[in-house]
């Protein structure tokens, strides 16, 4: 059996669109926040596995360090790619096109027919990245305990294969900074808590 712990980022650059293309590092604030959650205790992990994205690499480098655990950047843990829309603020982006963003929502998929982000990474091909991940992770890990730092789009994909819910669900899972979330894989991946601490 192997158990994943999986860690959104803390706030960086609030207010603004991160996904792959514009990253930024975490706040004094998201570091205070990725601490609060993990304390002080010694590490339960046997390794660390990140996003290359600053937002993550930089904790879980970090992380690792302080308790001597083995750090592992895997580049398909980035976030889904918003192209045009990055680096903007989401306040304006909604002002603009409020009515993209919303079918999004409501459709990641873009069974529409067109990706709402200009430019951005289509989700189902993201998915798929994802999901090739996901399934090498037992793997990877050799059967320990694992954390997984990475990002809210990352953790609702993963959410989702373990889950099976559909796609039109996928926003009304909230992934709050820092917010930590187990997953058990014993032959089928069992989700143990959402939001939780170690």
């Amino acid at each position: 059996m192997s158990t994943l712990d999986l860690l959104r980022h803390g706030e960086a650059a609030p207010g603004l669109c991160l996904g792959s293309g514009f990253d930024a590092p975490l706040t004094e604030e998201g570091w205070a926040q990725m601490y609060s959650v993990l304390g002080e205790a010694p590490a339960p992990w046997d390794g660390v596995i990140t996003s290359p994205l600053i937002r993550c690499a930089d904790f879980a480098a970090e992380l690792a360090e302080r308790h001597g655990l083995l750090l592992l950047r895997e580049p398909r843990l980035a976030e889904l790619g918003f192209g045009d829309w990055e680096g903007q603020a989401w306040s304006e982006l909604y002002a603009r096109q409020g009515e993209r963003l919303l079918e999004f929502q409501r459709d990641p998929l873009c069974q529409g027919g067109h990706n709402p982000a200009p430019a951005g990474e289509h989700y189902a091909e993201f998915e798929s990245r994802i999901a090739a991940v996901w399934e090498e992770l037992p793997a990877m890990t050799s059967g320990g305990h694992w954390l997984v730092v990475s990002h809210a789009g990352v953790l609702r994909a993963i959410l989702r294969r373990v889950l099976g819910f559909p796609v039109a669900k996928l926003f009304q899972i909230h992934a709050p900074y820092a917010g930590l979330t187990r997953i058990e894989h014993c032959g089928e991946p069992r989700l143990i808590f959402h939001g939780g601490k170690p």
